[in-house]
């Protein structure tokens, strides 16, 4: 299983939710140049998981791949997302933690040949998060597209 597909299932599973419904709110983000909307990693993900809205990007020739959900859950949301990765032998690193039940989360992940970020806006029990990551392909080129992607409003 390709790492952002685990790290969203994770984000789900924090969440507590899982049904096969996808939503229908976008992220309203236009992606890198050169990438395409990859609607095979998005079904994936959405079988099984009941989210608010979905969309998957790549550049799969170079390595390249970010994933956008909206979903909403309870409780500690960043805690129960990162201990959800830990269970599935993510690492996580350069951990930024919001203040309180609102604001910025970040981190960076790893597992396998598969590095990335994670730029996450908890508000209040829901989530809004971007996952971008690469494999070994072109690793500096997809490190500097996600960093700016993930920048970008």
């Amino acid at each position: 299983m390709d790492l952002v597909r685990l790290a969203t299932l994770a984000l789900v599973a924090s969440c507590g939710r899982a049904s096969g419904d996808t939503g229908t709110a976008t992220s309203g983000r236009t992606p890198p140049a050169g990438w395409r909307a990859l609607p095979e990693l998005a079904t994936a993900i959405g079988a099984k998981a009941q989210l608010d809205g979905l969309e998957a990007w790549g550049d799969p020739a170079r390595g390249c791949y970010a994933v956008w959900l909206a979903a909403r859950g309870g409780g500690d949301l960043p805690g129960e997302l990162l201990a959800a990765l830990a269970t599935e032998k993510v690492v996580t690193t350069d951990i930024v933690m919001p203040g309180g039940s609102t604001g910025i989360l970040a981190f960076t992940l790893e597992r396998g040949a598969y590095r990335g970020r994670v730029r996450a806006q908890v508000d209040d029990g829901s989530v809004s998060a971007l996952a971008c990551y690469h494999n070994q392909r072109e690793p500096l080129g997809c490190e500097t597209t996600c960093a700016a992607f993930l920048e970008a409003k």
